[in-house]
């Protein structure tokens, strides 16, 4: 848990029933932390700006109010307690994102934001799958140790396209690159879409190997840990962007990904073009529009880049 996090979760739980106090003087918004009139712990912000349309779901009531004053306040008050802890990253979040904004603005940019959370509370059975799990842990080792000291942090996170729903997870200038983690011992990797290796660009298919380990060991991986020390290494603006990526790939804090411990292998990284052995659009048969299929790994080590 952050210090704002923190500061967030006593002010919300030493707050009094039917008050608010404000967050931050300095803040471009009046933003407000409390408890509601129905005894929810409740995030609100309060300007002169037009009414938004906005959703609600089963664990956050987000609702307009007009004010005494004439201000609109938008308030997203927290129907489940028992994702109290969510909601508190979710209020950090909007707080801190919503700095870079200003009144004329609006309220459009703060439920844009909401949005990129809603799935979250949706559902309570946040973790991902494991094979999800090690897919991002290879996807920001990669990022962090790879591309940033190759590009800087600018570029290299930028060109982190694939929680977008890109078909690439990096496109870079002049080329590509598709990350794939695997288990020790797998002897192949599986390729999800024909997009992923199909381009008129020569890239390359990157593949992370790790061993199974616990959190006894001292260079131990977890999901929650690359992503909170890779964070933490960022500048504030770029902490931002990054969170948004993380939600997008389905990803929040949560202690259950600390079930899932991993020894980082090895990275190996394979030019893919035309001679590689890979699906094309151009080379399917009329009719097949999707399909996924497996590479031997042991049948490309001529593409092997020699480090």
């Amino acid at each position: 848990m952050t210090e704002i996090t923190e500061r967030i979760r006593k002010l919300l739980e030493n707050q009094e029933s039917e008050s608010y106090s404000r967050y931050d003087g300095e803040h471009p918004f009046d933003v407000y932390l409390g408890v509601d009139q129905s005894g929810r712990k409740s995030l609100a912000l309060v300007m002169n700006a037009r009414r938004e349309s906005v959703t609600s779901t089963k664990t956050i009531d987000a609702q307009f109010y007009r004010r005494e004053d004439g201000q609109l306040m938008l308030c997203f008050s927290l129907v489940d307690d028992q994702l109290r802890d969510i909601f508190y990253k979710f209020c950090e979040d909007i707080i801190e994102s919503s700095r870079l904004h200003h009144k004329e603005d609006g309220f459009a940019p703060v439920i844009e934001r909401w949005e990129t959370w809603i799935k979250f509370f949706s559902k309570t059975s946040l973790p991902l799958s494991e094979n999800e799990i090690l897919g991002l842990i290879g996807e920001v080792y990669f990022l962090q140790n790879v591309m940033i000291p190759k590009f800087g942090q600018d570029i290299a996170l930028d060109s982190y396209i694939g929680t977008d729903r890109a078909h690439k997870d990096f496109e870079v200038q002049d080329t590509w690159h598709e990350v794939k983690s695997i288990h020790n011992g797998v002897r192949s990797v599986k390729i999800s879409s024909i997009e992923q290796l199909d381009s008129e660009l020569v890239g390359n298919l990157d593949i992370l190997t790790f061993d199974q380990s616990t959190s006894t060991y001292e260079n131990n991986i977890t999901l929650n840990s690359i992503i909170s020390n890779f964070r933490e290494s960022l500048d504030r603006k770029w902490q931002l962007k990054f969170d948004e990526k993380m939600r997008k790939a389905g990803y929040i804090e949560d202690e259950r990904y600390d079930e899932y411990n991993y020894l980082f292998v090895s990275l190996d990284e394979y030019h893919v073009s035309d001679s590689f052995p890979k699906l094309s659009k151009s080379d399917l048969p009329n009719g097949i529009t999707k399909a996924s299929y497996e590479i031997d790994i042991s049948a490309i080590q001529k593409f092997k880049a020699v480090k």
